[in-house]
């Protein structure tokens, strides 16, 4: 989505300090046009002030799954320096597929990331600067030297010295998938929700941006 969220600041500002338009280097991001993504103005505000910026590759088209796979695949690293995550699907998604993966070390990616299977940036908390306007929350700062630091080890790192890492990021996540995640469900109905005395429920859903959300109640 390329929100301030994502850190994507952050990204430009240690990718810029990792590395020149002389090194042979792309950073690619795939993003989509959304009223909280300024990635173009953000962009060109680096390239303006930097001559020697290094290379980037801005997607913003839809892709199909098969091609977001090969974009994935086309890679070497996956670089996440977010601020704050819900889970970090593209994370575990990168590590599914054996991508080296540089993240934040805060967020809900930590129920899966950790020192042995990836490369996790420091970070200090700050008040954060969302569309939601909200008071007193609170949200994670990368350590841009830190990230520029690891993006230019992997960038120099022998293949061999990856094997561990990634392995252990595979094992992680091989059993991260959508049936044993509605298994879980499941097995939480059965164990948990259908052993309790009934109640009148009350329904809540969330929906993703730009579509119809709102609270229900239901009674028999």
């Amino acid at each position: 989505s390329c929100f301030p969220r994502k850190g994507i600041k952050y990204l430009l500002q240690a990718y810029q300090i990792a590395f020149t338009s002389s090194d042979d280097v792309s950073l690619v991001i795939k993003t989509f046009p959304n009223p909280h993504n300024e990635i173009s103005s953000i962009l060109d505000d680096f390239r303006k002030n930097n001559k020697d910026f290094p290379d980037v590759v801005l997607l913003l088209d839809d892709i199909s799954d098969s091609q977001l796979k090969n974009l994935y695949l086309s890679c070497h690293v996956f670089v996440a320096p977010s601020l704050g995550e819900g889970f970090g699907l593209p994370i575990g998604e990168a590590m599914f597929l054996g991508l080296p993966v540089i993240t934040t070390s805060w967020g809900g990616q930590m129920d899966f990331c950790t020192p042995e299977n990836s490369w996790l940036i420091d970070y200090k908390y700050a008040y954060s600067e969302t569309h939601f306007g909200l008071t007193s929350s609170v949200w994670a700062l990368p350590d841009v030297q830190q990230l520029s630091f690891l993006m230019k080890q992997l960038y120099e790192c022998d293949s061999d010295e990856l094997t561990t890492k990634i392995d252990n990021a595979k094992k992680t996540v091989s059993n991260f998938t959508w049936s044993s995640c509605s298994q879980k469900n499941i097995d939480f109905v059965n164990s948990r929700l259908l052993q309790r005395r009934p109640v009148n429920p009350i329904i809540g859903w969330i929906s993703t941006w730009n579509s119809r959300c709102g609270i229900a109640s239901y009674s028999k």
